[in-house]
């Protein structure tokens, strides 16, 4: 990434999380697209517990914000 451009962001990844709390589906991704490939990335890795409706988990989709930013030295 180029310190120059100063290129910060926010990325919104929509996902479908399993019953067992994967992500197993990516959808929508909004924001620059120079974060589109490394949220992604970061969204596959997640794991959560599990959404419940009347106590049995469940299928739901979400929206996981990342934001981007530099470090200053």
């Amino acid at each position: 990434m180029d310190r120059d451009a100063a290129t910060e962001g926010k990325v919104v990844v929509e996902v479908v999380i399993s019953v067992t709390g994967k992500v197993i589906e990516l959808g929508k991704v909004t924001g620059p697209e120079v974060f589109h490939q490394a949220a992604k990335q970061a969204a596959r890795q997640w794991e959560f517990s599990p959404a419940q409706l009347n106590a049995e988990p469940v299928r739901v989709r979400v929206a996981l914000p990342f934001r981007f930013s530099l470090e200053q030295p």
